[in-house]
């Protein structure tokens, strides 16, 4: 086996076993969801409210305890996946990742939003915002936390940061309706208010400070931007992983196979035709 077929095998495998890696988390992740809609048709009612995205926001709060999980799907960096939360519980972000996936699985979309201190550099809290066609909604499941509107529907993130007062006034209606021992009665206000609240973090390096720059010169608010959901979920982001990484292995196969199919020309190797018989002069 010379060395160019050697190079065609190996990657050809290498591409192969990602394209099915891909393919064995997505179907997982898609069973996860699926599960998670039946756990919503199963247990979740409208008792809670009239609108399901606030029950499922209830429920999520209710389920299991508060405390950071620690469990993870294969990469410890990528954090637990929605089925883990949902059955050992978690912090805001873990939660918020729960809440988001339930949403996705009925096709209700949204996005994760990140809480700033006053210095709007130290993150503090997580939350979700509703985005399904007309609706924006804020949904808190560590507080059990929506914020209706009185005129109609809900506030979204964009009225939460113009208004600084909607927050403290919901708390303390929250406060007088479940009582000075309830959860929501020590939520931090000046560390987690909306002032800055982003969907994604910005300031994390210079490439993305350089990206939300063009974003503003371009008329567009980049606290605003949707969050990318295979960020916060680790199965459809390996997958999406795996799949790119088979994409670039199979690129040197399709040279090589390509290179093989063409004849290496050599001098000499033209090929010579034969001369042809002369025949008689014919008188």
């Amino acid at each position: 086996m010379n060395f160019r077929r050697l190079c065609f095998n190996t990657f050809a495998c290498l591409s192969l076993i990602c394209f099915i890696g891909s393919s064995v988390c997505y179907l997982s992740y898609k069973n996860d969801l699926a599960y998670l809609k039946s756990v919503i048709q199963s247990q979740i009612g409208k008792e809670h409210s009239p609108h399901l995205f606030a029950a499922i926001n209830h429920w999520v709060y209710q389920n299991q305890g508060f405390r950071k999980n620690h469990d993870f799907f294969l990469f410890k960096s990528l954090g637990p996946t929605p089925i883990q939360v949902l059955e050992r519980g978690g912090d805001c972000s873990d939660k918020s990742r729960l809440l988001m996936a339930m949403l996705d699985s009925i096709d209700v979309d949204s996005t994760l939003v990140m809480l700033y201190d006053a210095d709007n550099k130290t993150p503090t809290h997580t939350t979700l915002e509703v985005r399904d066609k007309q609706l924006k909604a804020v949904a808190d499941p560590v507080f059990d936390l929506v914020f209706p509107n009185p005129a109609n529907g809900f506030y979204g993130l964009q009225d939460l940061r113009d208004n600084p007062a909607i927050l403290p006034d919901r708390l303390d209606e929250l406060i007088r309706l479940r009582g000075p021992s309830n959860k929501i009665a020590f939520y931090k206000r000046e560390q987690e208010s909306y002032q800055y609240a982003t969907t994604i973090n910005w300031n994390k390096n210079g490439f993305l400070r350089f990206i939300a720059d063009g974003l503003k010169k371009a008329g567009i608010e980049p606290r605003n931007i949707r969050r990318p959901h295979f960020l916060d979920e680790p199965k459809l982001l390996i997958s999406l992983m795996l799949l790119l990484t088979g994409s670039l292995l199979l690129m040197p196969v399709l040279m090589i196979g390509r290179k093989a199919s063409v004849p290496a020309y050599t001098p000499g190797s033209a090929r010579v035709m034969p001369e042809q018989p002369r025949h008689p002069l014919r008188g």
